[in-house]
């Protein structure tokens, strides 16, 4: 009995290695169901008188299967990638907590007068300086008291501020910065940095991180370098 193609002369059917058929939802990513569509599709169009060579039609379903086991090995690394965080912000809240009512030092340069106790001006040098010059600033960027000091270690430093402007007047309570200016006996610029250090009063919780404050100042629990 003769075996009639379903493809007439002169007519090009679907060609047994053309994978490149667009995702039925237009999206150019191919799916696994669009995968497993098209390789059923080529099954029953394929020519009867030149059909699928088998290996190639193995590597097909191999290949089928490698990223089916990538795709759930992406899906599991996710899903761990999503609980890690969790875990970790759950950590960080919990420990945040315990360091309300604790002393901590932190990156920063602000400082909290209340009106009546006198707040800690803390920086480090990075080598011993002839002259070191700490100006302090009101919320507007104003000075409203400048230290000059002589004969400076490196090492860590702490000046007591009582609040008083240059004139020796009180200034109203809030939140103040200060700034760190020092030079060697050659004249030559020595690092400082400066630090916050107090009691933290509260934390809280935003897009921003968790936040501990000290007083009016806002410090990132990320910044926080020792706890007493």
């Amino acid at each position: 009995m003769d075996i009639i193609s379903p493809y007439q002369p002169g007519t090009v059917g679907p060609s047994n290695t053309d994978r490149s058929a667009p995702s039925p939802n237009g999206d150019a990513t191919m799916g696994k169901d669009e995968f497993l569509t098209m390789l059923v599709t080529q099954l029953k169009n394929q020519d009867p008188l030149n059909p699928m060579d088998g290996q190639e039609f193995a590597a097909q379903l191999a290949q089928f299967t490698s990223v089916e086991q990538l795709l759930n090995i992406s899906d599991v690394l996710a899903q761990n990638g999503e609980m890690n965080a969790m875990l970790a912000q759950s950590v960080n809240s919990g420990v945040a907590a315990g360091l309300i009512g604790k002393s901590v030092q932190a990156a920063g340069n602000t400082v909290t007068w209340d009106g009546e106790n006198a707040v800690p001006v803390s920086f480090e040098l990075a080598d011993a300086a002839e002259a070191v010059t700490v100006t302090i600033s009101n919320e507007a960027g104003l000075p409203v008291r400048t230290f000059e000091l002589n004969g400076r270690s490196s090492g860590d430093h702490t000046l007591e501020w009582d609040g008083l402007d240059a004139s020796g007047s009180n200034v109203a309570a809030g939140a103040f910065s200060y700034e760190i200016s020092a030079t060697d006996v050659a004249g030559n610029p020595v690092e400082a940095e400066s630090f916050v250090r107090g009691k933290v009063d509260r934390i809280t919780f935003g897009q921003d991180g968790i936040m501990l404050w000290i007083g009016k100042i806002r410090i990132p629990m990320s910044d926080v370098e020792s706890v007493e």
